[in-house]
C-alpha cells in the first residue's frame, strides 16, 4: 500500500494527458474529461486499499479527516445521478483515490511512512527546482513532455508553474506540503534532512507563483509553526526547530524578492472597487448563487459547474470573464452537489477542527496553509493535482492528530503489512 501511494505521488508530478474522454468540441479542460497517468495510479490505489476502507471505519477516530473526505464524495453521488457526466465520474474516482492516499499517510508505520513522506519531499523538490529554472529562464524550460504548461504572465512577470497545471496549483502544493513537511520533521518519521530541505525550498517557490492566496497561506503557516517552535525552545532549550522555521521564513522572503517587481505591479493593478481587488470574484459569487437557486437540491452535478454556467448566457453576462468556477471551494461543491452536500461539509469541518485540537500548532499550521485556497480559489476540487493535494492534506492532519492522545493501532495499515511493501 505504501509503495502504491509513493508511485501515485511521483506520477502526480506530471500533467501528461493519456486520453480525452469527453466528446464536446470545446478544447478547454473545464469542458473535457481527461485521463492522466496519476489517475490510473489513484484507481489502482483505491483497489489495493479497498479492504483498508472497511478497516478504517473500525478505527474511524484515527482517520476522521480522510473518511470525512469519503463522506463528501458519497454526498456528491445524488448530484451525479441527477446530472451524469464523464467529468463527474472522473472527479469522484479521483476523490476516492485521494482518500485512499490520505488513509495511507495517516495509517502508515515505520518504513511505509518514511517511503510516503520521502516521496512527497522528492516531488516537492522537483517542482521547486523546475520553478526556479523557469524563473531564471523567464519562461518555460522545455519540459512539455512531462506536462509543463504554457507560460502564465501575472503582474507583468512570468509566474512559475513547476510541473503543475498552473501557478496557483504550485503555490497551494508548496504552502500545504511545505508546512506538512516541516511539521513531519518534528516527529522524526522520515529523514529530517530531506523533509527540512524540501519544506524550506517549498516556501521559496511560493513567491515565484504570483499567488496572493499563496502569500497569505505561507505567512499564516510560518506564523503558527514559528510560535510553536519558540514556545518549545523556551520550555526545553532546544532551538533546532526555531532555526528550521527561520530558514523557511528566509526562503519565503527570498522568493518574494526575486519576483518583487511583479508583486508591486500586481499590487498596483489590484485597486479600485471590490470586484477589481478580488480579480472578479464578486461577479463569480453572483453567478454561483444564481446557479444554486435554480438547482437547489441536487446541484448541477459534480464536474459540471462551467458546463452548466455556459448554458445560461444571462448568468455568463454577470462577469466580464469567460465562464469559470466560483473561486470558493465549499460554495463550488454546494453548487455542484446541492444542499444535500452541506451535512458532509459540516462533518468534514468538525473532523478538521478536531484534528487541529489534537495535533496542536503543527496541525493548525497545515490547515492555515490550505484555508486561503479553499476560500479564494477552486483548485482543491477543479484540478486533479488539487484533489490529490486535498488527500495529502487530510492524511497529514490525521497523522498529526495522532501525536496527542492514545489511539489503538490502526487495522488499516499494520506495521508488518506496511514494512512488507
Amino acid at each position: 500500500m505504501a509503495l502504491a501511494a509513493a508511485i501515485t505521488l511521483v506520477l502526480s508530478a506530471t500533467t501528461v494527458v493519456l486520453l480525452t474522454v469527453d466528446s464536446r468540441s470545446e478544447r478547454d479542460y473545464q469542458f473535457e474529461a481527461l485521463l492522466f497517468g496519476s489517475d490510473l495510479a489513484l484507481i489502482a490505489l483505491s483497489i489495493i486499499g479497498a479492504g483498508g476502507f472497511r478497516a478504517a471505519l473500525v478505527s474511524w477516530r484515527r482517520h476522521a479527516c480522510a473518511l470525512s473526505g469519503l463522506t463528501l464524495g458519497a454526498a456528491l453521488v445524488p448530484g451525479l445521478l441527477a446530472h451524469p457526466s464523464d467529468r463527474g465520474v472522473a472527479a469522484l474516482l479521483r476523490l476516492t483515490g485521494a482518500v485512499a492516499l490520505g488513509l495511507s499517510l495517516g495509517g502508515a508505520r515505520s518504513n511505509g511512512r518514511r517511503l510516503i513522506i520521502g516521496s512527497v519531499a522528492v516531488v516537492t523538490l522537483i517542482h521547486v527546482g523546475v520553478a526556479f529554472a523557469e524563473r531564471a529562464a523567464d519562461g518555460t524550460v522545455g519540459l512539455g513532455s512531462l506536462g509543463e504548461p504554457s507560460a502564465y504572465i501575472i503582474g507583468d512577470r512570468y509566474a512559475a508553474t513547476g510541473l503543475t497545471v498552473q501557478p496557483y496549483v504550485l503555490a497551494a502544493w508548496c504552502a500545504v506540503v511545505g508546512a506538512a513537511l516541516l511539521a513531519a520533521g518534528r516527529r522524526q518519521v522520515s529523514s529530517r534532512g530531506l523533509t527540512a530541505v524540501a519544506g524550506i525550498g517549498a516556501f521559496a517557490a511560493i513567491g515565484l507563483t504570483m499567488s496572493r492566496a499563496g502569500l497569505l497561506a505561507g505567512a499564516l503557516a510560518l506564523g503558527a509553526l514559528g510560535i510553536k517552535a519558540v514556545r518549545d525552545a523556551v520550555r526545553h532549550r532546544e532551538w533546532g526547530q526555531v532555526t528550521t522555521v527561520l530558514a523557511a521564513a528566509g526562503s519565503f522572503v527570498l522568493g518574494l524578492l526575486v519576483n518583487s517587481s511583479g508583486w508591486l505591479s500586481r499590487a498596483s493593478a489590484s485597486s479600485g472597487d471590490a470586484d477589481a481587488i478580488s480579480s472578479g470574484r464578486v461577479a463569480l459569487l453572483e453567478q454561483a448563487w444564481s446557479l444554486l437557486q435554480d438547482n437547489l437540491l441536487a446541484g448541477v452535478g459534480p464536474g459540471r459547474y462551467v458546463i452548466a454556467l455556459s448554458e445560461r448566457p444571462e448568468m455568463v453576462a454577470l462577469s466580464n470573464q469567460s465562464p469559470r468556477p466560483v473561486h470558493m471551494t465549499p460554495l463550488l461543491l454546494i453548487v455542484e452537489g446541492g444542499i444535500l452536500i452541506i451535512p458532509a461539509l459540516v462533518l468534514l469541518t468538525i473532523a478538521i477542527g478536531r484534528a487541529c485540537l489534537r495535533g496542536g500548532a503543527p496541525a493548525v499550521a497545515v490547515t492555515l496553509a490550505m484555508l486561503p485556497f479553499l476560500a479564494l480559489d477552486h483548485l482543491a476540487w477543479s484540478y486533479p493535482q488539487g484533489i490529490l493535494l486535498t488527500g495529502i492534506w487530510l492524511g497529514a492532519l490525521d497523522l498529526l492528530a495522532q501525536e496527542r492522545g492514545v489511539e489503538p493501532t490502526s487495522p488499516v495499515l499494520r506495521p508488518d503489512a506496511v514494512d512488507a511493501d
